[in-house]
């Protein structure tokens, strides 16, 4: 049996602006921390997504679908490559509740830092806007 031992958490935040083509505009939050597990070979990522202001211009900003991702960075500078942590959902639904998420991973040795950002995918094409990216340095 695996015990686990969780290391302190380092919190995080991104604050993001989408505006619409009609003048709409829309803040939304991402919050939460992140934490080191057994020994440092897991990460965890503890979170949520919601709606800040501007909750009635959804339509206007075209109701996009928002989700998490996350990237990692070891110690040479090399990426691990974006990837999803969260579910999709729409803007319209995250003005009527929030996008709690929990994501666990493994954590290498050469690993230091994991970054997270917002990403907005709307219309039929799917086209993606993302926001500013949040580095959480875990690893001195």
């Amino acid at each position: 049996m695996t015990q686990s031992i969780e290391a302190p958490a380092k919190e995080f935040c991104v604050d993001w602006e989408m505006e619409g083509t009609d003048g709409g505009r829309v803040n939304v939050t991402l919050s939460g921390q992140v934490s080191l597990l057994d020994g440092n070979r897991f990460y965890k990522v503890d979170g949520v997504l919601y709606i800040a202001e501007g909750a009635e211009y959804c339509r206007q900003v075209g109701n996009p679908r928002l989700y998490v991702r996350r990237n990692g960075v070891e110690a040479s500078g090399r990426h691990w490559g974006w990837e999803a942590i969260s579910s999709r959902k729409t803007a319209n639904r995250l003005c009527t509740m929030d996008g709690y998420f929990v994501r666990t991973g493994y954590w290498a040795p050469s690993d230091r830092s994991i970054q997270l950002s917002i990403v907005a995918e709307q219309g039929i094409t799917r086209r993606k806007s993302y926001s500013t990216t949040a580095t959480v340095r875990l690893v001195d």
